[in-house]
C-alpha cells in the first residue's frame, strides 16, 4: 500500500512539473540543516531589519512598516489618547454639528454657532462622551478591519452597519479635530 501511495505522489508531483521528490533518508541531517538555516536567518536578515526599524522608530517616531498602512498606525496611536480623554475630561467642546432627521451630520458655520451675543452653544458632558465614543469606534473598527480574525464569522449586515458608524465617527473626528484638547 505504501508503494501505491508513493507512486501516486510522484505522479501528482510530476504532473505539476515538480519532478521527483527529494527526501533524505537521514532525518537527523535534515533537522540540523533546518536548525542552521533558521539561526542564519535570525542572526542576519531578521536582526538587520529589527535593528533598522528600531532605529527608525527612535529617530523619526515611526518605521517603514508604519508607512505601509498609515491608517492603522494613526488609529493605533489615537485610541489610547482618545480613551483617556473620554474617561477624564475637564471640559467640553463647542457644538460644531447638527443632525438632520435622517441622522446625517451637518457641519455648522461660524454664523450658526455664534448666534446669541457671540456666545457659542457648548456640548454637555454626555454629548461630548458620545462624540468621543463614535470617534474611538471609528479608529477601533479600522484596526479590526485590518485583523482578519475578527471578521471570520461576521455577517454582511453587521459589516455594513459598522462601516456606516465608522464613517460617522471619522466625520465627527474631522469636525472636532481642533477641539481634541483638555
Amino acid at each position: 500500500m505504501n508503494k501505491d501511495v508513493e507512486k501516486k505522489i510522484k505522479e501528482l508531483q510530476s504532473s505539476f512539473g515538480l519532478g521527483d521528490p527529494v527526501y533524505s533518508n537521514i532525518r537527523f541531517l535534515e533537522e540540523i540543516c533546518l536548525f542552521i538555516s533558521r539561526w542564519k536567518y535570525r542572526l542576519t536578515t531578521k536582526l538587520y531589519f529589527d535593528l533598522k526599524y528600531f532605529i527608525q522608530r527612535h529617530t523619526r517616531g515611526f518605521d517603514d512598516l508604519d508607512k505601509w498602512n498609515a491608517a492603522w498606525f494613526i488609529a493605533r496611536k489615537a485610541i489610547p489618547v482618545l480613551t483617556a480623554m473620554r474617561n477624564e475630561f475637564h471640559g467640553t467642546s463647542v457644538k460644531w454639528h447638527r443632525e438632520d432627521r435622517f441622522g446625517n451630520i451637518i457641519e455648522l458655520t461660524k454664523d450658526e454657532v455664534f448666534v446669541d451675543d457671540n456666545i457659542p452653544q457648548s456640548l454637555d458632558e454626555d454629548e461630548w462622551r458620545a462624540i468621543l465614543d463614535d470617534i474611538i469606534f471609528a479608529f477601533q473598527y479600522t484596526l479590526d478591519l485590518d485583523n482578519g480574525d475578527v471578521f471570520k464569522d461576521y455577517k454582511q449586515e453587521n459589516y455594513e452597519n459598522g462601516l456606516k458608524r465608522q464613517k460617522r465617527g471619522l466625520k465627527l473626528f474631522s469636525i472636532y479635530f481642533m477641539n481634541l484638547w483638555d
